[in-house]
């Protein structure tokens, strides 16, 4: 997956980060723009820790069914433990081969998860293949080369970053997606912007998580010096405590549909 490990103690930090107020207000907006009813079938692709579906089964309820798949055994197994509807199950399963049948999903949902798969487009032919006529899709992602974050470092912020990049396959994904999708037959509704700021450094802020996420990350790439690396994480708690910490970024949200056949 990009180069990213998924073992048990990088599930627990990536729960911890979907925790924080940043991303929980994050799924929220996702929810509210996929408008979910009471019945429908959801599939999440990269479900990571199950927050995203949990959520979704409490509006689709009984008669609706929710599946997350997920590539980490230790993810999926963190969502079975925690599992609160008998109406949501999920399965380890590869984004560019879902085990579902044809036109099985009323929505189908992936947030920050396709620009790690290097077959994207596979990704989104899949999402065509099982959403039913009339179904909808949202995909979630990041511009990692559109990430505003002070340094009183620029060039040395800007080495890390870009090793950064390689822990994705697609690292400015958005500026394509609205094209991809429509290669992939679906039709584009529209697509959105939302907003992470954060001007303090703590435990709720996405961007803490984040940075001990790049920090290990970039550690095992050998193309930032260990002092430069650590320089560079140590001083976002000296900026916070002076009042000048800053981080920006967007996640890019496109809404698609798969249009019901119209007879001739």
């Amino acid at each position: 997956m990009g180069g990213m490990e998924y073992s048990n103690e990088n599930a627990k930090r990536l729960q911890r980060i979907y925790l924080t107020g940043d991303v929980t207000a994050q799924r929220a907006e996702t929810i509210r723009q996929l408008n979910l009813s009471a019945g429908e079938s959801v599939l999440d692709i990269g479900c990571g820790p199950g927050y995203l579906c949990e959520s979704m089964a409490q509006i689709v309820g009984p008669d609706g069914a929710v599946v997350g798949i997920d590539v980490s055994t230790d993810l999926i197994a963190v969502c079975n433990r925690q599992k609160a509807s008998a109406w949501i199950s999920y399965a380890i399963g590869n984004a560019t081969e879902l085990g579902q049948s044809d036109a099985s999903f009323d929505v189908v949902v992936c947030t920050q998860v396709a620009e790690y798969v290097p077959d994207v487009d596979r990704v989104l032919a899949e999402t065509f293949r099982v959403l039913k006529p009339g179904g909808r899709t949202i995909f979630v992602a990041t511009d990692w080369d559109a990430v505003v974050w002070h340094s009183e470092s620029p060039e040395r912020m800007a080495a890390v970053m870009k090793s950064w990049e390689a822990h994705c396959a697609h690292p400015r994904l958005p500026r394509s997606m609205a094209h991809r999708l429509v290669n992939a037959r679906l039709h584009l509704d529209g697509a959105s912007v939302f907003p992470i700021l954060n001007l303090q450094y703590d435990d709720d802020s996405y961007s803490k998580g984040l940075a001990q996420g790049i920090r290990d990350f970039v550690a095992r790439r050998n193309d930032v010096s260990a002092d430069d690396l650590e320089a560079w994480h140590g001083e976002f708690g000296r900026l916070d405590e002076a009042g000048q910490y800053f981080f920006s970024t967007n996640r890019y949200l496109f809404r698609a549909s798969k249009l019901a056949a119209t007879p001739l």
